[in-house]
């Protein structure tokens, strides 16, 4: 019969080690998950303008986002939200309104 010893710290490493893992996955999956159509947008009302001049621009849902450009690059720009994202009213009251993208 062979028995095999596990020390605690072997376990806590292991422990470790997979929680560090899992925080990588889902940091990473975050990003992704706000990257896209935004902000293309986001970089497109800060072409014309100067490092944090005001700025803002409508996002999905309604939502109008209100801040400055700020660098992401060098020489690139980017609206950074800097006031709570603000709802938009639409001129459509229907009671039937559907959510479409």
């Amino acid at each position: 019969m062979i028995h095999t010893i596990v020390s605690r710290t072997s376990i806590k490493r292991v422990v470790l080690g997979s929680l560090a893992v899992s925080a990588l996955l889902l940091t990473n999956s975050m990003a992704y998950a706000h990257s896209g159509s935004l902000n293309k947008v986001a970089v497109e009302v800060c072409k014309q303008k100067q490092k944090s001049q005001a700025c803002q621009y409508q996002g999905g849902h309604s939502d109008l986002y209100i801040g400055t450009c700020q660098l992401m690059s060098e020489t690139d720009l980017i609206c950074v939200r800097n006031k709570p994202i603000q709802k938009i009213e639409s001129a459509n009251t229907d009671s039937n309104n559907e959510h479409k993208h």
